[in-house]
């Protein structure tokens, strides 16, 4: 492959916010001609029930094209947006977003061709390719877990709970209708079980499926009492069965899938520091006095960080769970990976440090060649970086790995910025 390279080919006007939310889900139709946003008129809380957000689309193929409006939603947060996508096979017409209907999360299915909307009992969380599959979680649950990844409409005590029964991962059918729970969190707590485990706020997360549709990966997490969190990579086949452990070092953050049957993600590969984190009187001592200090002093990002906790870029082959260090000039940053289709290259960010004086930066890494691209480098607002208000690049792929398109508030206010891919 040659040079990588963008260019910039749109920018969101300045009458408003407009953002999608979180990365590795297409932002434009599957023939590159439409760009879903939301719009809002502020950026400075986190969005409670009495926000709403619109929901419209860009016409790629006229120069300075409008805002063309579809709906709102009531069920919106700023990492991960409404889960707003299009819906395959073809991602075209179909579109689904989760809203509130005064009762409960639901999801609404908008047909642009038919002019139609269909809405079911559930948030989707993630669609398979085949666009009649999705999987969900519980919402409210997840509220008291991740509240900068959660909508703010329902605030149930009785879930903020370090287990809560009858928690896990469901199936939607979203040809039928129906909904099914395949997972169960219980499943999860006794699967290799290990101390810190106990007394903890257990939580599932971040499902995806693979580009069939037949299996998905997810996050099984739980909090300390005492402070910090402890993260398992998953996979399941997609009715739920047959799920393995893939990464339990205990630090696990960002992935995606390659193809069928690897992952690339960002994490910790199981090392000395990583094995006393799964000790549950190592975190009620020593870890409890030693985490502040540890992070006083060292960010998570730095280069004594990854050292002590053997975070990396790293690839996974799912068939036989053989993990392998990837992409070491970008070891020392974090990021969102998204995979250019048919290609060994992957797009990924990192993020802006005001204190720091770093700016979010957008990068190109090829596997093959083992050299990285700067694309771009982004201003942000200093007092929303490293808090709940922030803005992270979150780069999305288009599925004809052509266009780019990111999050910023490079400009002082939200916006979306989509980029032509050449290489």
């Amino acid at each position: 492959m040659g040079r990588i390279s963008t260019s910039r080919i749109f920018e969101t006007p300045s009458d408003g916010h407009y953002f999608f939310g979180y990365f590795n889900t297409p932002q434009v139709s599957g023939d590159d001609s439409k760009l879903l946003a939301l719009k809002c008129d502020f950026i400075d809380w986190v969005p409670d029930k009495s926000d709403s957000a619109i929901i419209g689309y860009f016409d790629l193929g006229k120069e300075n094209p409008a805002f063309q409006e579809i709906g709102t939603t009531k069920a919106f947060n700023w990492q991960q947006g409404c889960m707003l996508q299009f819906c395959g096979p073809d991602y075209l017409n179909k579109i689904i977003y989760n809203d509130f209907d005064g009762n409960k999360y639901v999801s609404v299915l908008v047909d642009l061709e038919a002019g139609s909307q269909t809405a079911f009992d559930y948030p989707i969380y993630t669609i398979a390719s085949s666009g009649e599959l999705a999987l969900t979680l519980d919402f409210p649950r997840h509220y008291w877990c991740r509240r900068g990844y959660s909508y703010g409409n329902i605030i149930d005590q009785k879930k903020n709970k370090p287990i809560v029964e009858g928690d896990g991962i469901w199936a939607m059918d979203l040809k039928e209708g129906s909904t099914k729970k395949i997972i169960k969190i219980e499943d999860m707590l006794n699967l290799s079980p290990i101390g810190t485990m106990d007394e903890a706020t257990h939580y599932l997360e971040h499902m995806t499926f693979n580009p069939s549709g037949m299996k998905f990966a997810f996050l099984h997490r739980w909090k300390f009492p005492e402070g910090g969190i402890h993260s398992r990579l998953c996979v399941a086949d997609s009715n739920g069965e047959n799920i393995r452990i893939l990464n339990d070092s205990g630090r696990m953050s960002h992935y995606c899938w390659r193809n069928e049957n690897r992952l690339i993600g960002y994490g910790g590969i199981s090392n000395s520091v990583n094995r006393l984190r799964k000790k549950r009187g190592m975190i009620r001592g020593l870890f409890k006095y030693l985490l502040p200090v540890y992070h006083f002093f060292i960010k998570d990002s730095s280069r004594i960080a990854q050292t002590l906790t053997g975070d990396t870029y790293m690839e996974i082959d799912v068939s036989n769970g053989k993990i392998e260090r990837i992409a070491p000039t970008l070891r020392g940053e974090d990021g969102h990976p998204a995979f250019i289709p048919n290609q060994d290259v992957f797009i990924t960010d990192t993020y802006a440090r005001s204190e720091l004086g770093q700016k979010a930066k957008l990068f190109a890494y090829d596997l093959t060649m083992k050299t990285e691209a700067l694309l771009d480098e982004l201003e942000s607002i200093d007092k929303y970086d490293e808090t709940p208000l922030r803005c992270d690049l979150h780069p999305r792929i288009s599925r004809s790995g052509k266009i780019i398109t990111i999050d910023t508030m490079d400009k002082q206010l939200r916006g979306v910025y989509g980029y032509r891919l050449n290489h």
